[in-house]
């Protein structure tokens, strides 16, 4: 059983939060705070009580003590920081790699910009459930303390209620993919599956298989309603059957479970696949070898991709390739202009994919199928095989 019983703050803290508060809203840079003995006889309380809150803030950067002459307000411009904040575990090989990059990238294109900034990393790993409260809560206490004068934000849509209206308060902008945010940088992931279908049509492909990551809150047009009406728009028949989803594309699974589900579905077997999540490709690929299908020969795979990623692809795989470095520059520059209260539209940013074909497609059907094998050999020694 877990131990739900809330605790009250102490005097000390209920003191700290009332002239924390009070020196946002009534004190300037410089401004003398009263003695320890007027707030202490203010409040009723101990003087030692007083020293603790006073501790604080201090600690916080809002407040300067001076030895003989009294407590003084600092300039909080000195002391305020931006804000990265990113939910999940970016120590978990399992992450996807563009919440491993990004947030660090955006920290660095700050810094490089003169502009102070702090990278907020959770521990939501990607098996966990989606939570509505943030794990990181030293992001929390950074907005209570106001230390924050912007904040880029890769954190689930359900977290907002929880921090967002108190940055809103505050006056502080947030950038981010979350359609909450201030200003919303996001990939173009329409312009992804039209790209990927028309390609795939365009070599001749007729029975094409879609693969997704079922996003809890709508982005944009989903991915299903664009691949279908993309194929609709071409005159091909689309098969739902095909059809597949995946809700924690992390996990080492993903994948691998809907490309088996979308191969067993009747006799008539898919020409072409569209992966839409780059997380979703180790799995297919697994199945992919494990199912001895040829590539591109008998399928012909599209996925999207991550820059810089490292993923191996056993065989040929036509790339569109997103990069987190370009998001990072994107959304850090995007919250620098909010911060200089420049204008900018409301419409999200949406940034490009470039497809990427193999760089050697001319290899025989034979040597891609060593290679295929050679892949699966060495996949099958590092991972226990699970059964279908």
């Amino acid at each position: 059983m877990t131990n739900d019983t809330l605790q009250r703050p102490s005097v000390s803290q209920q003191i700290s939060q009332r002239l924390r508060d009070e020196i946002f809203a009534q004190y300037q840079p410089g401004q003398q705070l009263p003695s320890i003995a007027a707030i202490a006889k203010r409040f009723g309380v101990s003087s030692p009580s007083v020293r603790e809150s006073l501790s604080v803030l201090e600690a916080e950067g809002l407040i300067e003590r001076r030895t003989g002459s009294g407590t003084y307000v600092r300039d909080l411009t000195k002391v305020q920081h931006v804000g990265v904040l990113v939910e999940e575990d970016i120590s978990d090989p399992q992450t996807s790699y563009f919440y491993r990059r990004a947030p660090q990238q955006v920290v660095r294109f700050l810094r490089e910009n003169q502009t102070a900034a702090r990278l907020y990393a959770g521990h939501l790993r990607p098996r966990d459930a989606v939570r509505r409260r943030l794990t990181c809560t030293e992001f929390l206490e950074a907005i209570e303390s106001r230390r924050l004068s912007g904040v880029v934000a890769f954190a689930p849509d359900q977290t907002f209620p929880q921090w967002y209206g108190a940055l809103e308060k505050q006056r502080v902008p947030v950038v981010g993919p979350s359609e909450k945010c201030t200003r919303r940088v996001i990939w173009d992931s329409t312009a992804l599956v039209r790209t990927g279908v028309d390609y795939l049509l365009g070599h001749g492909r007729r029975r094409i298989a879609l693969m997704e990551y079922r996003w809890p809150a709508d982005r944009q047009a989903g991915f299903v309603e664009n691949f279908r009406a993309t194929l609709g728009a071409a005159g091909v028949a689309v098969n739902e059957r095909w059809i597949r989803r995946s809700r924690i594309p992390c996990a080492p699974e993903a994948g691998w479970e809907e490309f088996r589900a979308i191969w067993a579905e009747g006799r008539e077997k898919p020409d072409a696949l569209l992966i839409c999540n780059d997380n979703l490709f180790p799995g297919a690929t697994m199945a992919i070898l494990q199912l001895g299908i040829r590539v591109p020969e008998d399928l012909l795979v599209v996925t999207h991709f991550n820059h810089g990623s490292g993923m191996v692809c056993p065989f040929p795989v036509v790339k569109l390739e997103f990069d987190p470095d370009g998001y990072a520059r994107t959304a850090g520059a995007a919250l620098l202009k909010l911060m200089r209260h420049e204008p900018v539209p409301e419409a999200p940013v949406l940034l490009p994919h470039e497809l990427v074909e193999p760089e050697d497609s001319s290899r025989s059907p034979r040597r891609l199928n060593r290679a295929a094998e050679s892949a699966k050999e060495t996949r099958m020694a590092d991972r226990e095989m699970v059964e279908v």
